[in-house]
């Protein structure tokens, strides 16, 4: 699963211009706008698409989209293995 393109067609929906433009190791809000409100909306998005339950203890620690893909891509690993 190419889990970085998959998630950048999620942020896609929430932004307002080309995710080829964003800096993926900035925080979402300076880089692409998103807010809290848009944030729990894509994190539903990302659940539901990569099959995933993401805690709400874990949400904060997800400030980047190479935060949100290593954190998938974990995810993922760790259910292919159980």
């Amino acid at each position: 699963m190419q889990v970085k393109e998959d998630f950048l067609g999620i942020l896609q929906d929430y932004i307002d211009f080309p995710v080829e433009e964003v800096v993926t190791d900035m925080p979402f809000k300076a880089v692409s706008g998103v807010d809290s409100y848009m944030m729990i909306e894509m994190i539903s998005a990302v659940e539901d698409h990569f099959g995933i339950k993401i805690p709400n203890r874990d949400i904060m620690q997800l400030k980047t989209v190479d935060d949100m893909v290593a954190y998938i891509t974990t995810r993922l690993s760790s259910a292919a293995r159980a």
